[in-house]
């Protein structure tokens, strides 16, 4: 059974491309819906954007450059990343490993998830965001017919 991903799809766009008043708005659509797909809309879409971006041979290095390269991108704003576990988080996302971050709390995934798209995505053209959400909406899709 396919389930209508598009108000959390639309929110990934409305994040990492819209105005932050549309945010606000389709996140006030979405507290008045439910929220019950985005955490599988954010995991897809974050496993998909880190190995777009890491490959697949990438070093410890090299995500723990990524990581003080988001930091840096909000020093002058009151968002916090949690470094170790936006590291653990990716490697994870790498690696297929869930054990290092099975135990984090689901607000602080989330917030890690959408801060750190926030950041993989947000130069991309509509031409590959667009593709990116399609790819993002089939995986969501295969994830939920797994469990």
């Amino acid at each position: 059974m396919t389930t209508d991903r598009t108000p959390y799809l639309e929110l990934l766009r409305e994040l990492t491309h819209g105005n932050p008043d549309t945010y606000r708005e389709r996140c006030q659509q979405l507290d008045a819906a439910g929220w019950q797909e985005l955490g599988l809309v954010l995991g897809a879409g974050f496993f998909l954007a880190a190995r777009e971006r890491l490959g697949n041979r990438t070093t410890k290095g090299e995500v723990i450059r990524l990581v003080a390269e988001i930091r840096s991108t909000f020093a002058s704003t009151k968002v916090d990343l949690d470094p170790e576990l936006a590291e653990k988080m990716l490697i994870s996302a790498l690696t297929g490993e869930t054990g290092e971050v099975e135990d984090a709390e689901q607000s602080a995934l989330l917030e890690t998830e959408l801060v750190v798209l926030w950041h993989l995505l947000g130069d991309a053209s509509e031409d590959k965001l667009d593709r990116f959400l399609v790819e993002v909406d089939q995986l969501a899709e295969e994830w939920s017919e797994e469990d």
